[in-house]
């Protein structure tokens, strides 16, 4: 592994394009290594550091110079190196393989566009074993084994360190699951109709077109094959030049649906904690937005659409209704305690009367006394269509359930073909 490169002056390090903005004066931060990174034809600024080969990051000759440098300081020679950090690096779009030379890196990609003129209708950015889960409107979730494909997912682990601080698992991928979204422009030739099933091969179709840039691979998220926290997810990360397109929303939404919840007997998880900054931001949005469709069913029309503001007076009165957080939680999905963070970060909840309960003491003629029932709270579904309204909050979820294939589908009547899901309207 790489030498950590350490601020000489004590400063603290804030990555160019980092959403890290302050941090505590006693933390060391690796300063980074990479300065900008290369995806396909897409240029852009890496945030933190990644321990990619020594001979990668400081040349070949890395090695002797080291053993020069240490040598000359032997002798009574102190002389300071100025901390070495890599201008560009290229990283292959489909593969994650990477390396410094521009001529190699275009000799690659040549490799790819190769396969794909050679056989178009057997062509995807992911390795040939990974295995389908969720298509629609041009996404798809592709699963691929850590333990099958540990080059690529080693590569993707690398990659993706550029830009996550607290990221720690690079090279040994056998215990993890990785699942990789990809997109394809509905616009031009997509996955031909075949049986919905999770076990079934890419068939997916690239053209000469494609020139290796068409179709892309926008980020993934990972997830362990044995938590015993039950946790749904172990990193994720929408790639920078990807990202506020809400990608992020459809992953988590669908490392719940594989999680499994919904089956009978089965155990509600989340995220694996602690959260960074940014991830805890981005999973309060998207518990609170869950929370919120939940309550708000009853109001959703037909056809799926947006009705904030569009619910009269007389329909916003609703029967009240005393659930607990568990309760919440097993009708959403989300873990008690998730609920309670989306609830306080929704800013929704009134403390109701606390009531009492009146019990006799078992000795005859004793004085009732007195208990306190457990604290209550009120939710009023006009407060939650105003946190809707001005968060831009939609009923209809980031992901489609007639999306999800094999085991993870509704049912089997599609089986049949009948309907090509890549043809839907985008939510």
């Amino acid at each position: 592994m790489p030498e950590a490169i350490l601020p000489r002056d004590g400063s603290i390090i804030k990555p160019p394009g980092s959403p890290s903005h302050t941090r505590r004066a006693s933390l060391k931060i690796l300063s980074r290594n990479i300065d900008k990174v290369v995806l396909g034809n897409l240029l852009f600024d890496t945030w933190y550091f990644s321990p990619y080969p020594e001979t990668v990051i400081f040349g070949l000759d890395y090695h002797s110079s080291k053993a020069l440098s240490n040598g000359e300081q032997r002798n009574g020679h102190h002389e300071k190196l100025v901390s070495p950090v890599l201008p560009k690096l290229h990283v292959c779009p489909y593969c994650f393989k990477y390396g410094t030379s521009p001529v190699d890196y275009v000799s690659h990609l040549q490799v790819h566009v190769a396969g794909i003129e050679a056989d178009p209708g057997d062509w995807w950015p992911v390795p040939r074993t990974a295995l389908k889960v969720y298509e629609w409107n041009g996404y798809t979730v592709w699963d691929v084994d850590g333990e099958q494909e540990k080059l690529y997912c080693q590569n993707l682990s690398l990659f993706a360190k550029l830009f996550l601080e607290q990221k720690s698992v690079f090279f040994d991928t056998a215990g993890f699951h990785y699942f990789v979204l990809t997109y394809s422009p509905v616009n031009e030739p997509s996955t031909p109709n075949a049986a919905k099933s999770r076990g079934r091969r890419r068939t997916s179709s690239g053209t000469s077109r494609d020139l290796g840039l068409r179709t892309q691979v926008m980020g993934f998220f990972s997830k362990e094959n044995l938590s015993w926290d039950a946790n749904n997810l172990a990193c994720i990360l929408v790639f920078p030049p990807y990202q506020h397109r809400n990608l992020g929303q459809l992953l988590m939404a669908v490392s719940y649906k594989l999680s499994g919840w919904e089956w009978e007997d089965s155990i509600i998880g989340g995220p694996e904690k602690p959260l960074s900054t940014l991830g805890r931001r981005s999973y309060l949005r998207f518990w609170s937005e869950r929370v919120a469709r939940f309550f708000m069913g009853q109001t959703a029309d037909a056809e799926g659409q947006k009705v904030f503001g569009k619910v009269s007076k007389k329909r916003a009165t609703f029967a009240k209704e005393d659930m607990t957080i568990k309760e919440i939680g097993d009708r959403t999905g989300v873990l008690p305690e998730d609920v309670i963070a989306a609830l306080n970060e929704m800013g929704i909840c009134e403390g109701a009367p606390q009531k009492r309960k009146k019990k006799l003491d078992d000795q005859q003629g004793s004085e009732p006394t007195d208990d306190l029932l457990p604290t209550t709270m009120l939710i009023k579904r006009s407060q939650i269509l105003v946190w809707a309204e001005k968060h831009n909050v939609d009923l209809v979820g980031p992901v489609k359930e007639e999306g999800f294939l094999g085991e993870w589908a509704l049912s089997d009547s599609d089986d049949s073909g009948s309907t090509d899901p890549t043809c839907a309207q985008e939510t």
